[in-house]
């Protein structure tokens, strides 16, 4: 099995994802992901200072080494979805999901005829030794939940497209905002929100996660029964190494 089959998987039965937020373009750094065993890489389009053009090569070398990658696209367009497919991403995240009208789009950007409507191309678009109809069940659409209407409107997401529908991401800083308590992340508001996210994802059978700022984050949320860890970047473990052999050095006693 793959690792992109064993991140489905995963997805399908509730199990634990750890996924790790990269943001260094350098192809070196990516056979640590493969070493250590990380369930899938997100690539942040959104929010991150790189373009799709930028990070082809990572995707490319991404697939040679077996790695899955999830693309949090800018915003649900068609031409922005299908192009990191055609690039060779094994998912989409899809920031601010509160409509049917996007989650529409989503998927017709994702799946060929007749589930959706993507154009064939791209010199990434199929994995080593893919069908066509193994493509079409393989890549995954995660909808990131960031405001109380993308709460209300999930079940009705869920209930048409929940079979297209691989997990359910939650953004804990723009809900925060969009709840009337900027950044406040255990605001009362805030965590209403997570719980009502949380039941429907149990209602519906679904993956379901939040962004972790840190390891006891994620170690709380999954022992509240959220299964899709996401937390960490390669450049923030970067600067804590950075900051360690520094405090180290500074440590050293004085020459006498």
């Amino acid at each position: 099995m793959d690792k992109l089959a064993a991140l489905k998987s995963k997805l399908d039965n509730r199990e634990k994802i750890f996924g790790f937020l990269t943001a260094l373009r350098d192809e070196s750094v990516l056979p640590a992901f493969q070493r250590d065993g990380v369930d899938f890489i997100l690539y942040d389009l959104e929010h991150g200072s790189s373009s799709g053009e930028q990070i082809s090569d990572l995707l490319h070398a991404c697939r040679v080494l077996d790695i899955p990658t999830i693309i949090r696209v800018q915003d649900a367009i068609y031409h922005l979805i299908a192009k990191q497919i055609d690039m060779g991403a094994d998912g989409i995240m899809l920031p601010r999901t509160e409509t049917l009208a996007q989650v529409e789009t989503a998927i017709s950007a994702i799946r060929f005829a007749p589930i959706g409507r993507k154009g064939c191309g791209g010199r990434d678009q199929f994995r080593k030794n893919e069908t066509f109809a193994e493509f079409q069940t393989s890549r995954l659409l995660i909808l990131q939940i960031e405001s109380p209407l993308g709460v209300t409107n999930l079940p009705d997401m869920l209930n048409r497209y929940g079979d297209q529908v691989a997990g359910i991401v939650i953004g804990p800083n723009d809900l925060s905002i969009q709840v009337g308590t900027p950044l406040d992340l255990e605001s009362e508001p805030v965590l209403e929100q997570i719980k009502k996210t949380m039941a429907i994802c149990d209602r519906f059978g679904k993956s379901c996660g939040i962004f972790c700022g840190s390891l006891d984050i994620a170690r709380r949320w999954y022992g509240e029964g959220m299964n899709i860890l996401w937390t960490g970047s390669d450049t923030g473990l970067l600067q804590l190494g950075i900051s360690a052999a520094i405090g180290q050095v500074r440590d050293f006693p004085n020459n006498a």
